[in-house]
C-alpha cells in the first residue's frame, strides 16, 4: 500500500475544483502546513560559492581528457579544481605515474599557464591554449589537457 501525503496549493485546489475532483471537506489552502525552505548550499549552482570535496582541498573532482605525458596515448586523467575567487583557479591533474600537473586559470576562467620546473624540463616546453566551445585545450609541449569551463568556473 502506498502512502500519499496531502500537500495542497491554491493552484492545485483550483485545478481539482475545475475537474470536479476537489474534496469539499479538504482544508482550505490557507490551512496547509508551511513548507520549510532549504538553506543555500555552497557549490550547488546557486552562485553562493563552493563547498570542498570531503577529505580534499578541491572544490570539485572529475576526469578530464589528457594525452602526451611521456608519450601516453589519449585517455582520462583524474583532476581536482581549487577555485580561489579573485586569485583565479588551479586545476591539478594526476598523470598516469601519479605526477601532479597544475594548470592555472584567470578569475574569468581564461587559461593562464602551467606550473613548470627546470629540473624536469617542463620550463623549456612551449605552452599554448585554445578554446573549442566551452572547453579549454591547454598544451604543455606534447601534453594536451581538455578542461571544461564548468569545471574551472563552478557555480
Amino acid at each position: 500500500m502506498h502512502t500519499i501525503t496531502k500537500i495542497a496549493t491554491p493552484a492545485m485546489l483550483l485545478l481539482l475544483a475545475a475537474c470536479g475532483g476537489a474534496d469539499p471537506q479538504a482544508p482550505a489552502a490557507t490551512d496547509a502546513a508551511p513548507v520549510e525552505q532549504a538553506a543555500a548550499v555552497p557549490g550547488d549552482g546557486d552562485s553562493q560559492g563552493d563547498a570542498k570535496v570531503a577529505g580534499t582541498n578541491y572544490n570539485a573532482t572529475a576526469q578530464i581528457s589528457c594525452a602526451g605525458y611521456k608519450g601516453a596515448a589519449a585517455g582520462m586523467c583524474d583532476a581536482g579544481v581549487i577555485r580561489n575567487g579573485a586569485d583565479g583557479t588551479t586545476v591539478e591533474v594526476t598523470l598516469p605515474d601519479a605526477t601532479k600537473r597544475a594548470i592555472f586559470f584567470n578569475p574569468d576562467g581564461s587559461f593562464l599557464s602551467f606550473s613548470t620546473a627546470e629540473a624536469d624540463g617542463t620550463a623549456a616546453m612551449a605552452i599554448s591554449s585554445e578554446k573549442k566551445g566551452d572547453v579549454t585545450i591547454a598544451r604543455l609541449g606534447t601534453e594536451t589537457y581538455e578542461i571544461p569551463d564548468a569545471f574551472v568556473l563552478g557555480d
